[in-house]
């Protein structure tokens, strides 16, 4: 079932990264195609500019023209004769005609008539404000287009060659050095194109008074195979690293899953080979026990410590004989103020030995609880040989017993080096070793612990830990 659950979630995984990279390809496809367009039109304002302002630049001349045929009217006609831009002029001070070029083209002269009657049509074809008044401007009807403008009290049109400026238009784009692909029309009529037609396409219309006037600017959608495949295959890669790692991680787990049943192995050997001499001795302590019974103090008191601990390393050796396997309790009342007191008797001299002080704290009265006297025992004892062996700098190792409300609670305080608070979920782990200074030379299986949270689990206690300044404190609480 475990497996089925990994293997669903590496396959949910693999999707969801797959959507994501697949979701970043295509907003890179958009986004590429949007820099496209945007390209497009950039271009296509550029011409459209050109175009204009080839325009523009007529109206400053006309002005200076307009000055010099203001007041002399059959210069007029002279500039007819010799400029190309325009191909009539007008001449109208209030609403009298003072002067009109080719009278006789009937449309030309009721056009100007109609101006003549009313000359705010020069204005309200433009969109002006009332409070601005133009003096000049455009004014197209029909294929007139005509560039207007107030000197003195006389308007004076120019009406300009819509074939001239088409010409300009054209040798403009002809110098313009570029890969567009674009077509100028003016209406239905193609006034010039260059390049080829692509698939996508943007059009146009140029600003008054060339409003009839559309650009259409042709361009090719990017080259997206390239950007496809490389997203497939940045994808592919991180699937093949992805699977790399997990193929390394269940590598380094079955190797250590190994190693594990190796060390359990291993010590279930060696544990079952102690079980004959640890019954000789057993057998010998309590002969001599009986043998010495009456030899004075402290004798019969050291043959009583060496028969009971000999029995209980007889059952440690059981119980690490079943490490993944319930102990056998046995609950029953046991009162933790004498089973300190002897645990206490038992680790003193072993500890004085080493020069390590042990003090002890209890209750005054009798603390009974209902639990197993031999898993107490073996937590307790674990906890005071790893504080022998790893916090022995200390020279120092507190042995309390307190109560509060129901809760009982037997701690091992030492005043060693300590452990990262990191680490501390971790040394309950089978056969972590913690990798530092205090650990070195100092033999070990990596089980104590893990054996303790085991035993302390199915006698319905718990274990903490906690690093104080210096050292630190493993504490059992059980229920009274």
């Amino acid at each position: 079932m475990k497996k089925l659950t990994t293997i669903l979630s590496l396959l949910i995984l693999m999707t969801f990264i797959s959507y994501l990279g697949w979701r970043s390809v295509e907003h890179e496809v958009l986004l590429r195609e949007n820099n496209e367009t945007l390209l497009a039109k950039s271009h296509m304002n550029n011409i459209k500019l050109s175009i204009e302002s080839l325009l523009n630049q007529r109206l400053s001349y006309l002005n200076s023209l307009a000055l010099q045929i203001d007041n002399d009217y059959g210069k007029a006609e002279d500039l007819l004769e010799t400029e190309t831009d325009f191909k009539n002029i007008f001449i109208i001070n209030k609403n009298r005609i003072l002067f009109l070029s080719d009278s006789d083209d009937s449309q030309w002269h009721n056009l100007v008539e109609s101006i003549a009657l009313d000359n705010s049509v020069l204005i309200n074809q433009q969109d002006y404000s009332e409070q601005f008044q133009p003096s000049s401007g455009w004014y197209q009807i029909y294929n007139h287009l005509i560039y207007w403008t107030i000197q003195s009290d006389n308007i004076i049109g120019f009406e300009f060659s819509n074939i001239k400026f088409s010409f300009d238009v054209i040798s403009l784009l002809d110098t313009y050095d570029s890969d567009d692909n674009f077509k100028l029309s003016d209406g239905d009529k193609q006034i010039y194109s260059n390049g080829e037609k692509f698939d996508n396409e943007i059009s146009l219309r140029l600003n008054y008074p060339l409003q009839n006037w559309h650009l259409t600017y042709y361009y090719s959608s990017p080259n997206l195979v390239n950007l496809y495949l490389l997203g497939s295959g940045v994808i592919g890669l991180f699937f093949i690293v992805l699977l790399g790692f997990i193929g390394y991680g269940y590598r380094e787990y079955t190797r250590t899953l190994r190693l594990a049943k190796q060390q359990v192995s291993f010590v279930g050997q060696v544990s079952h080979e102690f079980k004959t001499p640890l019954t000789n001795i057993s057998l010998y302590s309590e002969m001599l026990s009986e043998c010495l019974e009456d030899e004075p103090d402290p004798v019969p008191d050291y043959l009583h410590i060496i028969s009971a601990e000999s029995k209980r390393l007889t059952r440690l050796v059981q119980n690490v004989l079943t490490f993944n396997k319930p102990s056998r309790l046995n609950i029953k009342q046991v009162n933790l103020t004498i089973l300190i007191k002897q645990i206490y008797q038992t680790f003193k001299p072993i500890l004085e030995a080493k020069s390590l002080q042990l003090n002890i704290t209890t209750l005054e009265n009798d603390c009974i609880v209902d639990t197993d006297e031999d898993s107490v025992m073996q937590i307790l004892n674990n906890f005071l040989s790893n504080a022998e062996k790893y916090a022995f700098n200390g020279k120092r190792i507190d042995l309390s017993l307190t109560r509060k409300g129901k809760l009982v609670t037997i701690t091992v305080r030492d005043y060693g080096d300590g452990i990262a608070s990191h680490l501390l979920k971790q040394i309950f782990e089978p056969f972590y070793r913690v990798n530092s200074s205090i650990t070195e030379g100092v033999s070990g299986t990596g089980i104590g612990l893990t054996i303790a949270k085991q035993l302390a689990s199915q006698i319905h206690g718990e274990i903490k830990v906690m690093n104080h300044n210096p050292g630190m404190a493993f504490s059992l609480i059980l229920m009274e």
